[in-house]
């Protein structure tokens, strides 16, 4: 079974980070390569529930820990670059918004967090938006 939940990337960054591991010393240790560790890390790919057992027991954490949610777990998975684990830039085009288009600093944060979403928000984040767009076609008019 595959593991993938909500702040599970940013927990194992973390739980890395507290070692004093890199993403290469982790990789050779439970066996996969470091662009895994990586994606894992940043929420592009789910974990196996075997090598999430080695994991455990690399940073001498229990199971129970990774699979939490604290708070800053989410903003963990986004990198540097301000987007989120890989998916805004595959999804952007074909929502008609680039990363250098027109839009404001602002759209592009918010767009970048609703792609970068779960899945099982959807629903929630589409009601929020028909509301929010409810709102601004009101002042409008």
């Amino acid at each position: 079974m595959r593991i993938s939940i909500p702040g599970l990337g940013g927990r194992l960054r973390r739980a890395r980070n507290e070692t004093g591991l890199s993403q290469e010393a982790v990789a050779e240790r439970i066996g996969v390569s470091w662009m895994t560790v990586h994606r894992w890390e940043r929420s592009q790919r789910a974990v196996p529930d075997h090598l999430l057992d080695k994991v455990c027991l690399l940073y001498n954490k229990p199971i129970r820990w990774f699979l939490t949610l604290e708070e800053g777990d989410l903003e963990q998975e986004i990198g540097p670059s301000g987007e989120g684990p890989g998916k805004v830039s595959e999804s952007a085009p074909a929502y008609g918004w680039s990363p250098t288009g027109s839009s404001t600093d602002a759209a592009g944060r918010v767009y970048r967090k609703i792609a970068d979403a779960p899945a099982n928000y959807a629903p929630l984040i589409e009601k929020v938006v028909e509301d929010i767009l409810d709102g601004l076609k009101t002042t409008r008019d």
